[in-house]
């Protein structure tokens, strides 16, 4: 996820975009889902922004163990 904060938030494309997420995620399940399919990756981007770079094999392979 980026930010840009040159750019003014346009609250049109902003509810789109929400009511289009919603018609994707109607349930909770639905929503578990989206986050096991990204969470990964959001672990990697945290420790390499902690300073501890890994690669999402890696965590895997941590992770079976």
């Amino acid at each position: 996820m980026t930010a840009n904060s040159s750019k003014p938030i346009d609250p049109d494309a902003l509810e789109t975009k929400f009511r289009k997420w919603r018609a994707q995620h109607k349930t909770p399940a639905t929503v578990i889902a989206a986050h096991r399919e990204v969470i990964l990756e959001r672990v990697v981007q945290s420790m390499t922004f902690e300073g501890e770079p890994i690669t999402v094999a890696r965590l895997k392979i941590l992770l079976a163990q």
